[in-house]
């Protein structure tokens, strides 16, 4: 008798943990997917992320970003996948969107413009915080035009190898500055620094919100565009 109870007791507990999970993985899913609706994350049909037709995805696991003078550096570090087949795309892309919803820390990325007009002024700025204000008015002093430049500096070829990418001031001639554009980055709010990453995230209006799938700027992706106003 005695065991017939325990072991009515332990069905009736097994089945309100059960319930209790199950209702809590829906309440979750439900939020997820309002959540990603608010945010105005594109669908899978119109998402323009490289895990619907690139050969190769790079998939970054951690990333640093430094200062150096008024050049930033940014180093990745990932895997490479060749080839997926068409489910795990799917799910990197659906998985992408559900780590940034619930990504506690809420950081996000911005789209910006570097324009000519500004450069000089965000260098000196940049300089200033490296170099100290003693350093300010030699700088400042070049009258030159300025541009900014994006350039990968090293291609990862392994998983203990770095992906290489700086963003750098560089100087034109004056008779060239009219033909100088505006060089759209990625500003990461955090660390007030623009972020030399590239591909179709460049291609969104300036002012997107993007937000971070992991723990690091450069764990962002075209899934987590906050496209809709």
């Amino acid at each position: 008798m005695r065991e017939t109870i325990t072991a009515r007791n332990t069905l009736v507990f097994t089945g309100a943990a059960l319930a209790a999970t199950a209702g809590a993985l829906l309440t979750l899913g439900g939020y997820v997917r309002r959540e990603i609706e608010r945010r105005g994350y594109p669908s899978w049909e119109d998402c323009r992320c490289s895990f619907k037709s690139n050969q190769t995805i790079f998939q970054v696991w951690y990333s640093r970003q430094e200062q150096r003078g008024e050049t930033i550096v940014s180093q990745e570090w990932g895997s490479y996948l060749s080839n997926p087949p068409q489910w795990v795309r799917r799910f990197l892309h659906h998985g992408s969107q559900v780590l940034a919803t619930l990504n506690p820390r809420g950081r996000y990325v911005e789209r910006i413009a570097l324009s000519p007009q500004e450069a000089h002024r965000f260098v000196t700025l940049l300089h200033t915080a490296s170099a100290g204000e003693a350093h300010t008015e030699e700088f400042t002093d070049d009258s030159g035009h300025m541009v900014w430049r994006r350039e990968i500096l090293h291609v990862s070829h392994h998983p203990l190898d770095a992906y290489v990418r700086r963003l750098y001031p560089s100087h034109v001639a004056q008779e060239r500055s009219a033909q100088a554009q505006t060089l759209p980055a990625v500003w990461d709010p955090h660390r007030n620094l623009p972020l030399p990453i590239e591909g179709s995230l460049l291609e969104t209006p300036t002012g997107t919100r993007i937000d971070y799938i992991g723990w690091t700027p450069a764990q962002i992706s075209y899934c987590t565009a906050r496209l809709k106003p």
